[in-house]
């Protein structure tokens, strides 16, 4: 297995793995989107609400706000969960609007991801005070807990002949979108590390002297965080949960056998 940065940020990692099956790359995905566990707020308990919205409603809005997820004080690739429970609240009075950044945590390092997310705008003598209870939980029980965003496309690269009239433009448009272009004496090479569409000018030459050669066992992942854990984080547990699943299903399978 080979692995190529392309893009690191704190919410975003973009690479190349070659040398796996389509199965493998797909149960990364699955693990990423299902299996690596964050706090989400999942009880609140109301003493005061009269603004314009149900408690319902902001019991929900309040599910989706990303919490920080400390990594280092939770072995989030274990089987198990721990039942760790963070009590967030707040005590509002209008008018003005609530935002997450409002909210105060009984624990100062589990606390909303973006201070900026609008709950509910109160006007003139409305008040809202609640407790709510965030713990740790999976993406596959509900998708407030999903740690972010996770896709991959098939590594490929894109010859173009230079019999094509306008060419030129293709190039263009592949320096434009930083993807690296090989050009010889006869062709144009665009390997897609990024999604890349052809104008539809060329529709008609796709096929014959414009060829899309898909590279075997090579995939092009992205993944965003929503805020909870480094994008880096989300990708290092998931490989993690993968081999302790691994590794129990070999188990089970020596077990079964004797």
């Amino acid at each position: 297995m080979k692995i190529e940065i392309l893009e690191k940020r704190e919410d975003a990692i973009r690479f190349i793995v070659e040398g796996v099956e389509v199965a493998f790359a797909n149960a990364l995905r699955r693990t990423i989107l299902g299996d690596v566990p964050t706090f989400a707020v999942d009880e609140v308990e109301f003493y005061e609400n009269n603004s314009a919205l149900f408690d319902e409603i902001i019991a929900h809005r309040l599910g989706l706000i990303p919490l920080v997820t400390p990594a280092d004080r939770f072995e989030l690739d274990a089987l198990e969960l721990d039942e760790y429970t963070v009590t967030l609240s707040l005590e509002a009075e209008g008018p003005g609007i609530v935002y997450s950044g409002d909210i105060k945590s009984d624990d100062p390092e589990i606390k909303p991801a973006n201070p900026d997310i609008p709950i509910v705008k109160l006007a003139e003598g409305q008040r809202l005070t609640f407790n709510a209870y965030a713990r740790l939980g999976r993406g596959k029980e509900h998708a407030k807990w999903q740690p972010g965003f996770a896709y991959y496309k098939y590594l490929t690269k894109v010859h173009v002949s230079k019999e094509v009239p306008n060419w030129e433009r293709v190039k263009e448009l592949a320096e434009k979108r930083g993807l690296p272009v090989k050009e010889t004496k006869e062709e144009l090479v665009v390997t897609t590390t990024k999604a890349f569409y052809l104008p539809r000018e060329f529709d008609e030459y796709v096929g014959g002297p414009i060829k899309e050669e898909i590279i075997p066992g090579a995939f092009v992942f992205t993944v965003e965080s929503n805020g909870e854990l480094p994008a880096e984080a989300i990708v290092a547990t998931a490989l993690k949960i993968l081999m302790r699943k691994g590794d129990k299903f070999i188990s089970e399978l020596h077990r079964l056998a004797e």
